[in-house]
């Protein structure tokens, strides 16, 4: 489901915390935060509808731990007893994939790839108080398609 940039009313898909025409951040994300993939293809899916695969890489990983602190972990306490949003961690969050994606995208260019197929993000704990973020996905090399395909016999893919 795309966003809607209030910059320039473009329209991006919503895994990008970034306008992909006049780059301003997506609202309610961490604006700290670095762009993550500004100049890579990356789908949750195994393929693209714009582009086509013409080489496979192999797996490529992005990793971030990131360690709650005593503030945040006051006022998370606090949110869990009143009920509502944790914007201190939900902040922590957008920042943390936003460092294991761009990791992932910057991992894959040394590979040589253009492109990340299939990525998702695993979270895990380690030890009582840090957060792990890994992005994992398949580097590809990917080329746009000349022509769009309108589903008639006449047209091929």
């Amino acid at each position: 489901m795309p966003w809607t940039c209030p910059s320039c009313n473009g329209e991006t898909d919503l895994g990008y915390n970034i306008c992909w025409t006049c780059r301003a951040p997506r609202p309610g994300s961490d604006p700290r935060a670095e762009p993550a993939h500004v100049n890579m293809l990356i789908t949750t899916t195994p393929s693209f509808s714009t582009h086509s695969i013409d080489h496979y890489f192999g797996p490529v990983f992005g990793e971030t731990i990131y360690g709650a602190n005593v503030l945040r972990d006051f006022f998370a306490a606090v949110t869990d007893v009143v009920g509502g949003r944790s914007s201190q961690y939900e902040t922590l969050l957008v920042r943390g994939r936003n460092t294991a994606m761009s990791e992932m995208a910057a991992r894959a260019t040394k590979m040589g790839a253009n492109a990340v197929i299939g990525m998702r993000f695993d979270y895990s704990t380690v030890g009582n108080s840090m957060l792990m973020i890994c992005c994992i996905g398949t580097a590809v090399t990917a080329s746009p398609l000349t022509g769009k395909y309108d589903g008639s016999p006449s047209c091929p893919p």
